[in-house]
Protein backbone atom coordinates (compact mmCIF):
# COMPACT_ATOMS: atom_id res chain seq x y z
CA UNK A 1 0.00 0.00 0.00
CA UNK A 2 2.83 2.43 0.84
CA UNK A 3 4.54 1.65 -2.45
CA UNK A 4 1.38 2.56 -4.39
CA UNK A 5 1.08 5.79 -2.43
CA UNK A 6 4.70 6.70 -3.21
CA UNK A 7 4.20 5.92 -6.90
CA UNK A 8 1.05 8.07 -7.05
CA UNK A 9 2.83 10.96 -5.29
CA UNK A 10 5.80 10.66 -7.67
CA UNK A 11 3.46 10.62 -10.69
CA UNK A 12 1.60 13.70 -9.45
CA UNK A 13 4.88 15.57 -8.82
CA UNK A 14 6.16 14.59 -12.26
CA UNK A 15 2.91 15.78 -13.83
CA UNK A 16 3.12 19.11 -11.96
CA UNK A 17 6.74 19.62 -13.01
CA UNK A 18 5.87 18.89 -16.64
CA UNK A 19 2.89 21.25 -16.57
CA UNK A 20 5.03 23.95 -14.97
CA UNK A 21 7.66 23.56 -17.69
CA UNK A 22 5.05 23.78 -20.45
CA UNK A 23 3.45 26.88 -18.92
CA UNK A 24 6.84 28.56 -18.53
CA UNK A 25 7.78 27.76 -22.14
CA UNK A 26 4.45 29.13 -23.40
CA UNK A 27 4.88 32.32 -21.40
CA UNK A 28 8.30 32.89 -22.96
CA UNK A 29 6.82 32.48 -26.46
CA UNK A 30 4.54 35.49 -26.10
CA UNK A 31 3.21 36.36 -29.55
CA UNK A 32 4.37 39.66 -30.99
CA UNK A 33 1.61 42.21 -31.39
CA UNK A 34 1.52 43.88 -34.77
CA UNK A 35 1.57 47.63 -34.04
CA UNK A 36 -0.22 48.19 -37.34
CA UNK A 37 -2.89 45.54 -36.78
CA UNK A 38 -5.61 47.99 -35.75
CA UNK A 39 -4.86 50.21 -38.76
CA UNK A 40 -4.78 47.23 -41.13
CA UNK A 41 -8.24 46.13 -39.94
CA UNK A 42 -9.55 49.67 -40.46
CA UNK A 43 -8.03 49.76 -43.96
CA UNK A 44 -9.65 46.42 -44.76
CA UNK A 45 -13.04 47.61 -43.43
CA UNK A 46 -12.77 50.76 -45.54
CA UNK A 47 -12.04 48.71 -48.67
CA UNK A 48 -8.78 50.61 -49.17
CA UNK A 49 -5.68 49.13 -50.78
CA UNK A 50 -3.54 47.12 -48.37
CA UNK A 51 -0.37 48.68 -47.01
CA UNK A 52 2.70 48.05 -49.10
CA UNK A 53 5.83 46.71 -47.43
CA UNK A 54 7.44 50.15 -47.94
CA UNK A 55 4.51 51.82 -46.18
CA UNK A 56 4.67 49.33 -43.31
CA UNK A 57 8.39 50.05 -42.93
CA UNK A 58 7.75 53.82 -42.95
CA UNK A 59 4.89 53.55 -40.47
CA UNK A 60 6.82 51.26 -38.12
CA UNK A 61 9.76 53.66 -38.29
CA UNK A 62 7.52 56.64 -37.48
CA UNK A 63 5.96 54.76 -34.56
CA UNK A 64 9.35 53.69 -33.17
CA UNK A 65 10.78 57.19 -33.52
CA UNK A 66 7.76 58.75 -31.80
CA UNK A 67 7.85 56.28 -28.91
CA UNK A 68 11.62 56.59 -28.47
CA UNK A 69 11.40 60.38 -28.34
CA UNK A 70 9.12 60.28 -25.29
CA UNK A 71 10.73 61.16 -21.97
CA UNK A 72 11.55 58.13 -19.82
CA UNK A 73 10.48 59.57 -16.50
CA UNK A 74 8.76 62.50 -14.87
CA UNK A 75 9.98 66.01 -15.55
CA UNK A 76 12.46 66.86 -12.77
CA UNK A 77 11.73 70.60 -12.80
CA UNK A 78 8.02 69.90 -12.38
CA UNK A 79 8.68 67.35 -9.68
CA UNK A 80 10.85 69.84 -7.76
CA UNK A 81 8.23 72.56 -8.12
CA UNK A 82 5.56 70.24 -6.73
CA UNK A 83 7.79 69.36 -3.79
CA UNK A 84 8.48 73.04 -3.10
CA UNK A 85 4.75 73.81 -3.45
CA UNK A 86 3.82 71.12 -0.93
CA UNK A 87 6.56 72.27 1.46
CA UNK A 88 5.37 75.89 1.20
CA UNK A 89 1.82 74.86 1.99
CA UNK A 90 2.93 72.81 4.99
CA UNK A 91 5.01 75.78 6.17
CA UNK A 92 2.03 78.11 5.74
CA UNK A 93 3.95 80.28 3.24
CA UNK A 94 1.27 81.53 0.83
CA UNK A 95 3.61 83.67 -1.30
CA UNK A 96 6.00 80.75 -1.94
CA UNK A 97 3.12 78.37 -2.64
CA UNK A 98 1.67 80.80 -5.19
CA UNK A 99 5.06 81.26 -6.84
CA UNK A 100 5.46 77.48 -7.13
CA UNK A 101 1.90 77.19 -8.46
CA UNK A 102 2.86 79.58 -11.28
CA UNK A 103 5.98 77.52 -12.04
CA UNK A 104 3.91 74.31 -12.06
CA UNK A 105 1.26 75.82 -14.34
CA UNK A 106 3.82 77.22 -16.78
CA UNK A 107 5.90 74.03 -16.91
CA UNK A 108 2.78 71.86 -17.30
CA UNK A 109 1.60 74.05 -20.18
CA UNK A 110 5.04 73.89 -21.79
CA UNK A 111 5.17 70.08 -21.53
CA UNK A 112 1.62 69.73 -22.81
CA UNK A 113 2.39 72.01 -25.77
CA UNK A 114 5.49 69.99 -26.63
CA UNK A 115 3.55 66.70 -26.45
CA UNK A 116 0.71 68.06 -28.57
CA UNK A 117 3.08 69.38 -31.23
CA UNK A 118 4.96 66.07 -31.40
CA UNK A 119 1.69 64.15 -31.58
CA UNK A 120 0.37 66.40 -34.37
CA UNK A 121 3.56 65.91 -36.41
CA UNK A 122 3.41 62.15 -35.83
CA UNK A 123 -0.21 61.93 -36.99
CA UNK A 124 0.33 64.15 -40.03
CA UNK A 125 3.37 62.10 -41.10
CA UNK A 126 1.25 58.94 -40.76
CA UNK A 127 -1.56 60.47 -42.80
CA UNK A 128 0.89 61.51 -45.52
CA UNK A 129 2.16 57.92 -45.71
CA UNK A 130 -1.41 56.64 -46.04
CA UNK A 131 -2.21 59.30 -48.61
CA UNK A 132 0.73 58.21 -50.76
CA UNK A 133 -0.64 54.64 -50.84
CA UNK A 134 -4.24 55.57 -51.58
CA UNK A 135 -5.62 54.48 -48.19
CA UNK A 136 -6.42 57.91 -46.76
CA UNK A 137 -9.51 58.84 -48.78
CA UNK A 138 -11.33 55.51 -48.24
CA UNK A 139 -10.48 55.70 -44.53
CA UNK A 140 -11.86 59.23 -44.32
CA UNK A 141 -15.05 58.15 -46.09
CA UNK A 142 -15.56 55.13 -43.86
CA UNK A 143 -14.57 56.56 -40.47
CA UNK A 144 -14.92 60.35 -40.80
CA UNK A 145 -13.66 62.18 -37.73
CA UNK A 146 -13.03 58.86 -35.93
CA UNK A 147 -10.00 58.47 -38.20
CA UNK A 148 -7.91 60.68 -35.92
CA UNK A 149 -8.59 58.20 -33.10
CA UNK A 150 -7.50 55.29 -35.28
CA UNK A 151 -4.33 57.11 -36.30
CA UNK A 152 -3.77 58.30 -32.73
CA UNK A 153 -3.89 54.71 -31.47
CA UNK A 154 -0.63 54.01 -33.30
CA UNK A 155 1.34 56.10 -30.79
CA UNK A 156 1.15 53.29 -28.26
CA UNK A 157 -1.88 54.50 -26.35
CA UNK A 158 -5.38 53.09 -26.45
CA UNK A 159 -7.47 53.64 -29.57
CA UNK A 160 -9.59 56.80 -29.60
CA UNK A 161 -7.65 58.45 -26.78
CA UNK A 162 -7.93 57.74 -23.12
CA UNK A 163 -9.85 60.76 -21.91
CA UNK A 164 -6.85 62.49 -20.33
CA UNK A 165 -5.26 65.63 -21.67
CA UNK A 166 -1.58 65.51 -22.50
CA UNK A 167 -1.45 61.84 -23.54
CA UNK A 168 0.60 60.89 -20.49
CA UNK A 169 0.12 58.18 -17.91
CA UNK A 170 -1.91 58.88 -14.79
CA UNK A 171 0.19 60.61 -12.19
CA UNK A 172 2.66 61.56 -14.91
CA UNK A 173 4.33 64.92 -15.45
CA UNK A 174 1.06 66.81 -15.12
CA UNK A 175 0.62 65.93 -11.48
CA UNK A 176 2.65 66.10 -8.29
CA UNK A 177 5.17 63.44 -7.43
CA UNK A 178 3.18 60.23 -7.16
CA UNK A 179 -0.12 62.00 -6.61
CA UNK A 180 -3.25 62.36 -8.66
CA UNK A 181 -6.20 64.60 -7.93
CA UNK A 182 -8.99 62.71 -6.24
CA UNK A 183 -6.75 59.96 -4.88
CA UNK A 184 -6.34 60.85 -1.25
CA UNK A 185 -3.70 59.04 0.77
CA UNK A 186 -1.73 57.86 -2.22
CA UNK A 187 1.93 58.55 -1.55
CA UNK A 188 4.45 56.98 -3.92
Amino acid sequence: MRLRFKIVIAAVLLLCATASGVITAMAKQKPQRDPLGFLKRAISEAGAPALTSDQETQLNSLIASFRNARPDGPDEALKEAHTAYNNAILAGDLASAQAQATIIANRSAELSNTRLQAHAKFQIDLLNTLKSGGQLDPLKQKFGDRLSGIIGSLDGGPPFGDGRPGFGPPGGPGFGPGRMPGRAGRDN
